[in-house]
């Protein structure tokens, strides 16, 4: 498992700005991932109302489905542009980066960050942990998500102006289960910590259903032609 090292000068924004602007519709996958995100957050909460941070907005359907259920719904991302659509919509937008949070300590009940931790170096993901751990009220959940096992290098594509090699998602770190878990220990007490896929199983036939079983087992037991992910839920109590 090797990490990724990008190119001097190397800056996601653009990438992120592109997708989350110009092209929201790459992130329509990621449904039922969200949805089972939320769903253990509801799970584990003591409110009916919990005050969630999501970091990462993606084209903004974490916070759609959160503001349905009456959350009290706060988000934090680099991008001016998609802040400001979240905004518009009434929900509380934050630009800002996970590693320098200017939001005040103890706030949220939950904070999330899906599919956020694989595209830091290891200076970010340490200065963003810790700043999820200070935002996080006492007791606090922390959820999220990360590709499990990742080949970095299957994922490498060079720019055709300069001939920089970079992975086409920005990812710089690939997770397993172990070295997730060093990381999140650092602040967090790991309460779960699992291989899974994010599959559904309504609007689908038979067939369908079947395929997303067999793909959810597959994942569990972390054969990569599934596409496993790896979530988990943790708290500041240690």
């Amino acid at each position: 498992m090797t990490d990724a090292v990008p190119p001097p000068g190397f800056s996601q924004d653009r990438i992120w700005s592109h997708f989350q602007n110009a092209d929201p519709d790459a992130f329509a996958a990621a449904k039922p991932r969200l949805e089972h995100i939320i769903r253990c957050i509801a799970r584990r909460s003591s409110s009916s109302r919990p005050v969630v941070l999501n970091v990462g907005v993606g084209n903004g359907l974490f916070e759609q489905l959160a503001v349905a259920l009456n959350w009290d719904v706060h988000s934090l991302d680099p991008d001016a542009a998609a802040i400001e659509r979240l905004q518009n919509a009434g929900i509380v937008g934050h630009t800002g980066y996970i590693e320098r949070m200017e939001l005040a300590s103890h706030t949220f009940d939950a904070v999330v960050a899906s599919e956020v931790l694989e595209h830091l170096n290891n200076e970010q993901r340490t200065a963003g942990l810790s700043e999820i751990a200070r935002v996080l009220k006492p007791g606090g959940w922390f959820h999220g998500t990360v590709p499990y096992n990742e080949d970095l290098k299957s994922g490498a594509v060079v720019c055709p102006c300069c001939g920089a090699l970079f992975h086409r998602w920005g990812h710089q770190k690939s997770f397993d289960l172990e070295s997730l878990r060093a990381e999140l220990a650092a602040n967090f007490t790991v309460r779960e910590l699992r291989r899974t896929a994010f599959v559904s199983f309504s609007d689908r036939g038979v067939g369908g259903k079947l395929k997303s079983a067999a793909r959810l087992l597959l994942a569990r037991w972390g054969q990569m032609i599934a596409s496993p992910s790896l979530y988990w839920a943790a708290t500041t109590t240690k």
